[in-house]
């Protein structure tokens, strides 16, 4: 194994690149492209270097690889990195007890048997498809490698092996003190692949809104994703409450929504809470009813804001007995069976004023959920649509998606570890080939000049 000899002469292009741009000048930005380049191609070799190094010591120390025996040698692997396509070799092992066989230098660079793709590209572009398409996630960082693009089917299967359940409660904290809470929640329409429209919910916890700070939510955290039984996510919900909050000192959990049955859900798994009606989904029904402009639209709204449930839906029986059209029936009746299903929640306002906040999930969901998944058209599975709107409650969390998957992949990997007698020899070969290198460079030669002094006091720092 030569590491020195082998990286050393692509490292002295880039040396001598640099020195060029700064002692002869050069175009900058074709510079910068070369540099690139150049610089792509030394970390493939540092690749190939690491991993064929430790695919040696397991070679060569039988203690570290207890029962296995080598099969054959010489086994050629490619794999996409950040710095482009990596060839490598390694040894073949096999398990005398089991049978088993295995590139074992691979399970310890967390390859599996069929992986085309690293740990770090893959955490790359799953972090670009939180934003963009798969197929655009894929081809992003072809822009800094271009033989690092992959196929928006490989952002997908990378993003299919990314648990995103264990995010969902976040970590521990000291418990806050803290009287009331807000909790709302509201879904997406999300068009499937199979005609299907799924719903991702979207449930989010703060403390209420920041005047200061163009009322924005106080300590906010959200959940999201696709919930066959909505009770599992009112339970994360807790939990995250729990682990966050004191519950003695707190008072009352306003759980804020269109009143649908799955928010209401809610109501039975967090303690002290009480259901408030987002009124922007009352007064769009009112309006569609009532017409915003009308008399009798004025008086339902007064009427409510009075407690008078019994005047709002005699305004609403004269809507429907004086329709012109069918529908218009309709709407009334199920206006009044909407106003009737959740008094609750509209008296909510009157006798919690500290809840009357204004209820934003609309915008939430917008933002947060359709974004990404609805306002495009594009078609979704089920397991994609669950996925991506956990990846973006993630990303809402402030959580750094790529950083994430990676520690995600690198638990209960071993280091990667060469020969210490080749290590030594290495260090001491780099020393010399440092030392004649620089001391030949083009630019040390000459007249004393400031670039010459500051170059040649570099040069002695990194050798000795």
């Amino acid at each position: 194994m030569q590491i020195v000899q082998q990286m050393w002469t692509r490292f002295h292009g880039i040396v001598e690149s640099v020195l060029d741009a700064v002692d002869k000048g050069v175009d900058y930005v074709g510079f910068e492209k070369n540099l690139r380049k150049q610089l792509n191609e030394l970390g493939r070799e540092a690749c190939k270097s690491v991993l064929e190094a430790a695919d040696q010591r397991l070679v060569e120390h039988r203690e570290e690889r207890p029962g296995w025996r080598i099969q054959r040698r010489d086994d050629v692997k490619s794999i996409l990195t950040p710095f482009g396509r990596v060839e490598y070799r390694r040894t073949y092992f096999k398990y005398a007890k089991t049978k088993e066989c295995a590139h074992l230098v691979d399970r310890q660079a967390g390859y599996g048997p069929h992986a085309r793709i690293d740990v770090a590209l893959a955490a790359e572009v799953v972090e670009a498809a939180s934003e963009l398409s798969y197929r655009k996630s894929g081809e992003k960082p072809g822009r800094a490698a271009p033989d690092a693009r992959v196929s928006g089917q490989t952002v997908m299967k990378a993003i299919r092996g990314f648990d995103l359940e264990e995010e969902a409660s976040g970590g521990r904290r000291e418990k806050k003190r803290c009287e009331t809470l807000y909790v709302e929640a509201d879904e997406d329409h999300v068009a499937g692949q199979d005609g299907r429209t799924y719903m991702p919910f979207l449930v989010y916890v703060h403390e209420g809104k920041d005047e200061s700070q163009r009322r924005r939510l106080k300590m906010p955290r959200y959940f999201s994703g696709l919930y066959s039984e909505t009770e599992e996510l009112w339970l994360w919900v807790l939990n995250y409450i729990e682990e966050h909050y004191d519950m003695n000192f707190l008072k009352r959990i306003f759980v804020c929504g269109d009143g649908a049955s799955w928010i209401k859900t809610g109501l039975k798994v967090l303690p002290k809470s009480v259901f408030v009606l987002d009124m922007f989904h009352l007064n769009r029904r009112l309006v569609e009813v009532l017409k915003r402009d009308s008399e009798e639209y004025r008086k339902a709204w007064k009427a409510i804001r009075a407690g008078d449930r019994v005047t709002v839906e005699r305004l609403l029986k004269e809507a429907a007995v004086f329709a012109e059209i069918p529908n218009q029936v309709k709407m009334a009746q199920d206006c009044r069976r909407y106003i009737r299903l959740n008094w609750d929640g509209i008296m909510a306002h009157r006798v919690h004023p500290e809840a009357d906040l204004g209820v934003s999930a609309e915008g939430h969901v917008s933002h947060i959920l359709s974004a990404r998944l609805s306002s495009r058209p594009m078609g979704w599975s089920a397991k994609g649509v669950d996925q991506m709107s956990r990846m973006r409650a993630l990303k809402a969390n402030q959580v750094e998606i790529g950083v994430k998957y990676v520690e995600q992949h690198r638990r209960g990997l071993s280091p990667l570890k060469a020969l210490s007698e080749v290590v030594s020899r290495e260090r001491e070969v780099l020393r010399r080939v440092a030392g004649e290198v620089t001391d030949n460079l083009p630019v040390f030669a000459g007249k004393v000049t400031p670039l010459r002094h500051w170059l040649m006091s570099i040069s002695h720092a990194s050798i000795w």
